[in-house]
């Protein structure tokens, strides 16, 4: 074999070696409070009103009724939110709201059931079958999600999904219908305080608390239901969510009766979200899945 035909075989041999590490990285799902561009790579609509965004929603015919029927919805993802929600009549805030927010709750879950499944193909291989790159993925879980004992079935009790009418419930309580200071500046919906961690953050006047702040929806979204599958405070809502999936009854209004350690109000705060799925349907979403129309961006100009 000639020099230029053996390096060109060299070559090649390397290309298909540098092709499938990356194949086996990207087969393998990252949680979503990991992914840093969360977002399809499409042009940015922007946008400086909230009426602007109902026009948008008109635009594409992404009206409520319309997913409560299908099941379908549009790749619609809107960043961040306007500062002037209060702006509009009462019912087109609410659905407004509710529409702006429900895609990325969505995409958050289908990132969380995607590594699930993963993790579930994982645990019916033997281990001597794992490749590396699964076997270091795994084991980066259970230091993420610190699972002291190393087992999937503990792993699997944390890494699960938060029901869509639970999120929306806590988006509108936490946020005011996304209207609050520390959501439309910080993007933090879910009145989560800063992490021991650090982090970004919003403080109250005086700089009393310090409340954790976000890139878009996205991220604080992801963080949130990351916070809730990881703080041990919440063991309840694991074993109750566990409980209902065996069920069959998995739902925002049933997990909500883990939340009483969520908030100061307590009993109050739960029998307050439970009112806000039943008035306002938001169990109503749970099987909805992304439709095949073309991806939308939105972005509201601070």
């Amino acid at each position: 074999m000639s020099l230029s035909k053996t390096l060109k075989h060299i070559f090649a041999s390397l290309l298909f070696f540098i092709s499938s590490i990356c194949l086996a990285d990207t087969t393998l799902p990252l949680s979503p409070e990991k992914i840093s561009s969360p977002y399809p790579n499409v042009k940015v609509t922007s946008l400086n009103s909230a009426q602007s965004l109902i026009n948008e929603f008109q635009q594409h015919q992404y009206q409520l009724a319309n997913v409560i029927k299908t099941e379908q919805i549009p790749t619609f993802f809107v960043e961040n939110l306007p500062d002037d929600l209060n702006s509009l009549p009462v019912q087109e805030k609410i659905s407004g709201f509710i529409r702006l927010l429900l895609p990325t709750i969505i995409e958050v879950n289908k990132q969380i059931s995607a590594v699930r499944h993963d993790v579930i193909t994982l645990s019916k291989q033997p281990k001597s079958e794992w490749s590396k790159a699964e076997t270091i993925w795994l084991q980066d879980l259970m230091t993420s999600y610190d699972i002291k004992s190393n087992t999937i079935d503990d792993l699997l009790l944390r890494l699960d999904i938060i029901p869509v009418g639970m999120v929306l419930a806590q988006g509108i309580d936490e946020s005011g219908w996304g209207t609050s200071y520390f959501a439309v500046k910080g993007n933090g919906l879910y009145g989560e305080h800063l992490s021991s961690k650090g982090g970004k953050y919003l403080s109250t006047p005086g700089g009393h608390v310090k409340v954790a702040a976000f890139d878009n929806l996205f991220a604080g979204t992801a963080r949130y239901m990351y916070n809730l599958n990881t703080t041990s405070a919440y063991k309840g809502l694991w074993k109750l969510r566990q409980q209902l999936r065996t069920e069959g009854k998995l739902s925002g209004y049933e997990l909500v009766e883990s939340l009483s350690h969520y908030s100061t109000r307590g009993e109050a705060y739960v029998e307050n979200l439970q009112a806000l799925i039943k008035h306002h349907e938001l169990d109503s979403f749970d099987k909805v899945t992304f439709d095949n129309s073309t991806p939308v961006r939105v972005r509201f100009k601070s």
